[in-house]
């Protein structure tokens, strides 16, 4: 019995920035028609628009297979290892502190730069509810934990 290991290779291909998800669907429609085509995977890491990681057999394979693709824009011919794509997979959760009657700033959205108190955290989501301190009638408002920046934390104040 042989003992032989099957080397893929990693490519980055370019695709058109904002089109990635566009791309990939094209691309998955095509790959399931054809077989043999030696592409084993793509990944499209959130933070790097406008470019696609693909694992295939060979330089050749992912050629052949983008040729008519929409929104392609050509591979970059050099191999890439592993370890280049690995930091692209694994997001480092963020420890956020976050308590009601904390001070936030809201860095995203309409209400962008106004100070607010935290009333509550929903349970099971990354969100809270807010009231802007800058309004005559206080509503609240559900925002993202991040769309907002502690700017006083109650819980340091107590100690």
């Amino acid at each position: 019995m042989a003992d032989f290991e099957i080397k893929h290779e990693y490519y980055i291909v370019r695709t058109v920035p904002g089109k990635e998800d566009k791309f990939l669907d094209f691309l998955e429609k095509y790959l399931s028609k054809k077989e043999n085509h030696g592409v084993y995977s793509f990944i499209r890491p959130e933070n790097v628009k406008g470019y696609v990681f693909v694992e295939t057999d060979g330089l050749n394979k992912v050629v052949d297979v983008l040729r008519n693709v929409p929104n392609n824009r050509g591979v970059i011919r050099t191999p890439l290892k592993f370890e280049d794509i690995e930091k692209y997979l694994e997001r480092e959760a963020e420890q956020i502190n976050i308590s009601e009657r904390d001070l936030v700033e809201i860095i995203a959205g309409p209400f962008k730069g106004d100070k607010a108190k935290v009333i509550r955290l929903v349970p099971g989501k990354d969100e809270v509810v807010i009231e802007p301190l800058n309004v005559p009638v206080p509503i609240p408002i559900t925002l993202s934990i991040d769309d907002i920046r502690v700017v006083n934390n109650e819980d340091k104040k107590n100690e």
